[in-house]
């Protein structure tokens, strides 16, 4: 079944915070732009350096870190056994893809730089065959591009609001598809450039068509069926 919808989000990732005492936490974020102020002397790519640097020192105790627009530090926790099994069979079936279409598949140990100065680290997204020749020599860890495809994968301390904006922002600068799974709905949110998001109830499988022909995830076997 496939729905169109029009949400009603927060006004920004800054609003969509979570609050000591609620039940389902959301990922916790700081508001780093006093640091990032001091640091407003370094140019995008020193920057990124040092969001890497500081994304790797800490990814062990903490989780996944990402930099909003606005200059908020945002810390998602570590997704469990099945978050990261969800996130290993969805790379590995897109990889599997890719090499005989095309193009790179990637995961979340990949920085993307968004034209809008967002820093984030999607869960599996593909490089098109156009985009390989944009990836600069000695920055394998970041790219400065979005790429075409994105998807992220909403665990059980997400908030669904903020990765909705999330989604928007991908495809607001440059993402030609972006895929929003959320296992506790059983739905997959499918983003496009000028257009409203589209819904899919507890899909059996999902179609990367156009932006990625041929390729079919199996979205129900892979994610909603494991017990989160």
């Amino acid at each position: 079944m496939t729905t169109q919808i029009t949400y009603d989000e927060p006004e920004s990732l800054r609003t969509a915070g979570w609050f000591v005492g609620e039940r389902t936490p959301a990922p916790v974020r700081l508001d780093f732009r006093p640091i990032l102020e001091l640091l407003s002397g370094l140019s995008d790519y020193e920057l990124d350096d040092w969001w890497i640097r500081f994304n790797r020192a800490n990814k062990d105790n903490i989780g996944n870190l990402e930099i909003n627009s606005e200059g908020a530090l945002l810390i998602s926790p570590f997704p469990g056994w099945d978050g990261s099994q969800a996130q290993g069979d969805f790379g590995f079936d897109l990889g599997q893809w890719s090499k005989g279409y095309g193009g790179q598949a990637g995961g979340f140990n990949l920085g993307v730089r968004l034209p809008n100065g967002s820093r984030y680290g999607p869960d599996v997204c593909w490089i098109s065959g156009d985009q390989l020749g944009r990836i600069e020599t000695g920055l394998d860890h970041i790219l400065l591009f979005c790429p075409a495809f994105v998807a992220e994968l909403r665990t059980p301390v997400d908030d669904l609001r903020v990765m909705r904006l999330k989604m928007a922002e991908y495809v607001a600068n440059g993402a030609q598809l972006g895929w929003l799974i959320d296992p506790a709905n059983r739905q997959v949110h499918i983003y496009r450039p000028d257009a409203a998001p589209e819904v899919l109830d507890n899909p059996e499988t999902v179609s990367g068509d156009p932006v990625l022909p041929g390729f079919v995830f199996e979205a129900r076997k892979r994610i909603f069926d494991l017990q989160w």
